[in-house]
């Protein structure tokens, strides 16, 4: 079985993106660096942003 076969939940882009930016702010938090949620936010879209225009074909409607 494939890794994405297996969770299908991770191609949704709103579900990848909360759960990358709550592990980012987790971790930065626990090591006591202190940044806003919003700027971890607005760093994961545009990072997956980015991935969608290079053509990846991660993402299903």
């Amino acid at each position: 079985m494939k890794f994405y076969e297996k969770y299908p939940k991770l191609k949704q882009k709103a579900f990848l993106s909360k759960i990358l930016t709550d592990t980012v702010f987790s971790t930065m938090s626990l090591e006591d660096q202190q940044v806003a949620k919003s700027k971890v936010e607005k760093i994961v879209d545009g990072i997956l942003k980015e991935k969608e225009l290079k053509g990846s074909q991660f993402f299903t409607n």
